[in-house]
């Protein structure tokens, strides 16, 4: 067992939860509030029926399952001296399974904390003499087993076509993929028209003109969005339709916030200075202050009044020219506590301000702040977390609701972000009335709701909220003839007591990620409701947006659309094919189409795994799913070919190369994989441990015999030695021979038994090696060894190596590396290289990114005689390099220094910049569209595909 593969989420665990009989889960925690260390144990079925706890982090727990008269009965006990407790029933097997052999398994499901260190050994306490195990000699034992192979394809019929008006929306580049799959917030609904918005932790803002059926990316030039998704609101709409206010904070703490105003409906964005300091950021645009949290605009045509409330105590500014200029209020009242909702109600004349904070509500006349007047106060040290307003202008209806902070009502839940409901409803003149609040007994962390609206209210748990509780939506609606409000839920993800079941399709539209990943979502960052509609709203979490047009009945999965639809009765299913709708934050490391039958391409995919299309990119469905057989592996990196049907691709646990800490040495758990039917399934090729296992080896202990279960980047299958190449993140290169005589007329048991064999000979002196890339050029291999972060400590060894058979050596190709005339002399080149290239006339490319402080010293080189390397030009971050007839195509991230998606076509002496693409600052790679040479694919770091013509 390995720490650092112990932190990992396990995404297959509902999966494995479904088939348990019983189980015994332990935890073991501290904390600052509770010192003392505690191992619990919980026992039981649907609930928890028995426990027992000590002082000791050092438990030995005993698990036993018998066989008995037909039925399994499972026990544990916490000490040898005690006495075997059953857990739960026993569980009847069907009469096919009562008289043959059996295989029984025991899984660890890792939470919370960061290390665990435990062992499990097996001791056979009753029974027969052991089974033989299977051999490569057919024999009559009951197990042995042969399941032979038998390339071919899961065929499918041509994808559905799409139910949208896609041509509407004409963009240079078309979006592809399965959508959704990422963490949004923000969701921003326009009064006034079928203008939306949602934004990306990976720093995008996306944008909908038809109501959120189809989408599109904002340049990142004119708008991005925060990764601190907890402190990004909604976009602000003011009193006209094309003008808004919104300040992405991208990352608040490197870089200073700066609002943007636009006045073409979002397709633009312009500084403004919203909160008046003197604060500008490297660009000498204005910066904030604070960081707006709810932006309220009139909704009254040009009446121009805007609000912003702000996070850290900054207080409320006004602006009467829809965002143009703006005013910070001086209020009679600590505006300092923190800020919990603001209601503007412009159905009374004049029109009122409400603004509650964490201490109380208080309520002014539009223009006259300075007589503000506290209108409620919670009691005693009670404070309020959230707060709503609305009035209905038919009936003069004023409701104000708020949830409280007292954490009785957080009962069965870990967390205390939980409270009750309070709501005050009544027709009156709110100038001179008091306010009485009446105490409701529904839990909830926020209320929205639409200011237009008295009549109903959303309430939603938390993110902290555990077993998917905090995914809940209820609605409150005032009812005449009880006079009061009534709550029903009207939606949750994931139902805990019920085995996680799905909410109902016929209330919920399924998404590709929910059904073949699943729903595992903890709550929404934010949750909004259209100010003039309260039909429409939604909320996004981690991997979801859901929205509601109709009060909550139903719920649509906005970013996607299935494409097998017609087949089913228009019901989603796993293992479907998929079309985005525009609304991409997977991020894509890679796009491969298989030379050998070009209508199958692989993405590699972070916390997705892979996808796969059958269609040339047309549609895509996530067969790396959790029925794919890639059980405990967060992204396929890489792919090779053997065929037109047979698949190898290698994958670890840790997503993200090369980016952060993920570019690190590391071993991590994955291997290499193959698939003999276009990607459909996987199954695990070879033998997990090598025939020249190093104990050396980073977290290796060879007498385990799993060397090879560790995290790989890259692949190469050379067919006319019908030799597999992979290269991992900490081991080097390994090979596997004899593949394609046990291809074509032989068994995947087989397949088992080959042995990989580690070759890193005259690969660098450091034992510990990064290989980013094999690939078979001009009749040689060739691998790329990058630096050793975070000590990089091998720069002399780092570049291209070329195999040499005969001496069954690698030889570096690098005698020196130029020092560009404009780059420091401290600064190392080459810290961290992360592809190359070579063509067909022996020219040899090579692009590294900029790590370990050398400031503007990475790039694209280039170098002609096997030798003497050259910079061409500097970029950034480079990710991905590629030669297309004379072309030279370059992509990476659009950064300071130079980037983005670039390419060469006279050697490298000029670069040209494809600046049609709106999300340059998460380029990855690029490939050609395999059905037609003019077109070309874009991959990117949380932002999917984009598909168009060749620059």
């Amino acid at each position: 067992t390995y720490p650092e593969t112990l932190t990992q989420n396990d995404n297959d665990f509902a999966d494995f939860h479904q088939m348990v009989v019983g189980y015994v889960s332990s935890k073991i925690f501290t904390s600052s509030e509770n010192p003392s260390d505690s191992t619990w144990f919980h026992v039981g079925r649907a609930s928890n029926i028995a426990s027992s706890s000590t002082s000791t982090r050092l438990k030995s727990l005993s698990l036993r399952i018998r066989r008995y008269n037909g039925d399994i009965y499972g026990y544990h006990r916490i000490s040898s001296t005690e006495d075997w407790i059953l857990i739960g029933s026993s569980l009847q097997l069907p009469d096919s399974l009562k008289s043959i052999p059996l295989l029984f398994g025991i899984r660890v499901k890792k939470e919370w904390k960061d290390l665990y260190n435990f062992t499990i050994r097996a001791q056979k306490l009753a029974g027969g003499p052991p089974i033989d195990i299977p051999t490569k000699s057919p024999t009559p034992a009951p197990t042995e087993t042969k399941t032979w192979i038998k390339p071919g394809t899961d065929y499918k019929p041509p994808a559905c076509a799409s139910n949208f008006d896609r041509d509407k929306l004409r963009t240079m580049y078309e979006t592809r993929g399965i959508g959704g799959g990422g963490a949004m917030s923000g969701l921003s609904i326009s009064p006034w028209n079928s203008l939306r918005f949602v934004g990306t932790d990976m720093g995008t803002l996306f944008r909908s003109t038809d109501n959120g059926q189809l989408w599109y990316p904002v340049n990142h030039d004119e708008q991005t969005f925060s990764s601190f998704l907890s402190l990004s609101g909604p976009v602000g709409f003011t009193s006209d339709q094309n003008i808004l206010v919104f300040a992405s904070c991208k990352n608040p703490i490197y870089y200073k916030c700066v609002g943007r105003r636009s006045t073409d409906a979002g397709l633009t964005w312009s500084p403004v200075n919203i909160t008046g300091g003197n604060l500008t950021d490297n660009q000498g645009n204005p910066a904030l202050d604070y960081v707006p949290k709810q932006w309220v605009g009139s909704l009254l045509h040009n009446s121009d009044v805007i609000f912003v409330s702000t996070h850290g105590g900054g207080g409320i500014y006004r602006s009467d020219d829809n965002g143009l200029n703006w005013d910070n209020l001086s209020l009679p009242f600590d505006d300092k506590s923190t800020a919990v909702g603001l209601f503007f109600d412009q159905s009374v004349s004049p029109s009122r301000v409400y603004f509650a904070t964490s201490h109380g509500i208080f309520m002014w006349k539009d223009g006259e702040e300075d007589s503000a007047r506290k209108i409620w106060s919670p009691s005693g040290e009670t404070l309020i977390q959230s707060f709503t307003g609305s009035r209905s202008s038919d009936s003069g209806r004023l409701t104000l609701s708020l949830v409280d902070n007292d954490i009785t009502a957080c009962e069965g839940q870990s967390s205390t972000n939980c409270g009750y409901i309070y709501i005050h409803s009544t027709i009156m003149d709110a100038g001179t009335a008091d306010f009485s609040f009446s105490k409701t007994s529904q839990r909830a962390f926020r209320v929205v709701s639409s200011p237009t609206d008295a009549t109903m209210f959303y309430a939603t748990g938390d993110r902290s909220w555990s077993r998917a509780a905090g995914t809940a939506v209820w609605v409150g609606k005032w009812t005449e003839a009880q006079e009061d409000f009534l709550f029903s839920l009207k939606f949750l993800q994931a139902d805990a007591d019920n085995q996680y079941s799905k909410w109902p399709a016929d209330k919920l539209d399924y998404s590709a990620v929910g059904l073949d990943v699943g729903y595992w979502d903890s709550g929404y960052y934010t949750f909004n409701v259209n100010p003039r509609n309260s039909s429409q709203a939604g909320g996004s979490g981690n991997f979801f947006l859901h929205v509601t047009n109709d009060g909550g009945e139903h719920w649509e999965s906005p970013f996607t659309e299935p494409a097998d639809s017609c087949y089913t009765q228009n019901v989603p299913e796993d293992g479907q094919r998929w079309r985005s709708t525009g609304l991409e934050m997977t991020s894509v490391r890679w796009l491969k189409f298989n030379p050998h039958n070009s209508s199958y391409g692989f993405a590699s995919v972070a916390d997705i795994r892979m996808l796969r299309s059958d269609d040339s990119g047309e549609t895509w469905e996530i067969s790396g799913g959790t029925k794919s057989g890639l059980v405990g592996i967060n992204t396929l990196y890489d792919y090779s070919f053997a065929g037109p049907h047979t698949i190898f691709a290698v994958g670890g646990n840790f997503h993200d190369w090369p980016h952060e800490w993920y570019k690190n040495i590391l071993r991590g758990a994955g291997g290499v994989f193959i698939s003999v039917n276009s990607g459909a399934t996987w199954r695990r090729l070879g033998s997990e441990a090598s025939i020249n296992c190093n104990d050396d080896f980073l977290d290796v202990d060879c007498s385990l015999k799993d060397d090879m279960v560790r995290q790989m980047l890259s692949i190469e299958f050379d067919n006319s030695t019908s030799t597999l190449y992979v290269g991992s993140q900490s081991g080097g290169i390994s090979r596997l021979r004899g593949l394609e005589p046990i291809i074509s007329n032989g068994t995947f048991e087989e397949l088992d038994e080959l042995k990989w064999e580690w070759i890193n000979s005259g690969l660098g002196s450091n034992l510990n090696r990064i290989i980013p890339e094999i690939k078979i050029r001009n009749g040689r291999l060739y691998c790329l060894l990058t630096g050793d972060a975070s000590t990089f400590s091998n720069n002399q060894d780092v570049g291209i190596y070329e195999w040499d058979e005969i001496n069954s050596t690698w030889i570096h190709k690098r005698t020196a590396v130029v020092h560009p005339p404009n780059v420091g002399s401290n600064y190392d080149l080459w810290a961290y290289p992360t592809g190359f290239e070579i063509e067909n006339n022996g020219n040899m490319w090579l692009i590294d990114m900029e790590t370990n402080g050398n400031y503007l010293a990475s790039g694209i080189w280039k170098c002609t005689d096997g030798e003497i390397w050259n910079r061409v030009q500097q970029f950034t971050f480079p990710y991905h390099i590629m030669v297309v007839r004379n072309r030279i195509y370059v992509s990476g991230a659009k950064s300071w220094g130079e980037g983005g998606l670039l390419h060469s076509d006279d050697g490298g002496s000029t670069w040209i910049k494809n600046e049609n693409i709106p999300l340059l600052e998460n380029a990855n790679s690029a490939v050609i569209d395999p059905r037609d040479p003019t077109k070309i694919y874009y991959t990117f770091f949380g932002g999917g595909m984009l598909h168009g013509p060749i620059p």
